[in-house]
């Protein structure tokens, strides 16, 4: 235990906590805010807005101010990924646990407690995309943050559900026909963004692996 606690407190003062607090909180008060938003504006009932803010704020997570100097490191870029996005998580399913369960009891409530695992799913779906967009920005510009790049995963995934056609919807509500079929969808975008993560996760190919010898 005091191996691992000595091994993640070095990585635990990186982490962009100050980004995570604020979208917590964020989180938190549109999740409060929908029961008092119109009867008309039926997306304030839904719980992923609590999601999306809850994921700008994660956006920052793998922004490290000391990946030149650990970049050396013997332990590998998805190791330390990995520990980050380990150190986040109790904050963020807490956050999320806490928004989820008042969000689906409040009166009035869109979504009911039957729903909380879809819901879930949809986070999940969004955090991953987040931190696999932040991944990618990351693989293409090394040298620079990712944050703003992630923030606005959770947003464009949002700008197309509204586009969408009807038989592609991904904002049905519990007892609609395409509930099911929207889950599976949000199902499809999780594993896509675990897999991208993963994929921008890979260590980087210097070019001194290609270089012919003299």
């Amino acid at each position: 235990m005091t191996a691992l606690l000595t091994r993640l407190a070095p990585v635990a003062r990186t982490v962009a906590w100050r980004a995570l607090i604020a979208g917590a909180l964020a989180c938190i008060g549109l999740i409060v805010a929908a029961p008092l938003a119109p009867s008309w504006s039926g997306l304030a009932g839904w719980p992923g807005l609590g999601a999306i803010a809850l994921c700008g704020g994660a956006a920052f997570l793998l922004d490290d101010t000391a990946a030149a100097t650990v970049g050396a490191a013997p332990t590998s870029l998805a190791r330390r990924r990995l520990l980050r996005i380990a150190l986040a998580m109790p904050l963020l399913c807490a956050v999320w646990a806490g928004s989820l369960w008042y969000a689906t009891t409040a009166d009035g409530a869109l979504f009911g407690p039957d729903s909380r695992a879809e819901l879930s799913l949809q986070f999940s779906a969004l955090l991953a995309l987040t931190l696999a967009a932040c991944a990618m920005a990351l693989r293409a510009m090394p040298d620079e943050h990712s944050g703003w790049t992630g923030a606005i995963a959770p947003i464009a995934v949002l700008a197309a559900a509204l586009t969408l056609p009807e038989r592609w919807t991904l904002l049905a509500t519990p007892g609609d026909a395409a509930w099911d079929a929207a889950q599976q969808r949000w199902a499809a975008l999780l594993a896509l963004g675990l897999l991208a993560l993963a994929y921008a996760s890979r260590e980087p190919v210097t070019r001194s692996r290609h270089r012919l010898p003299d």
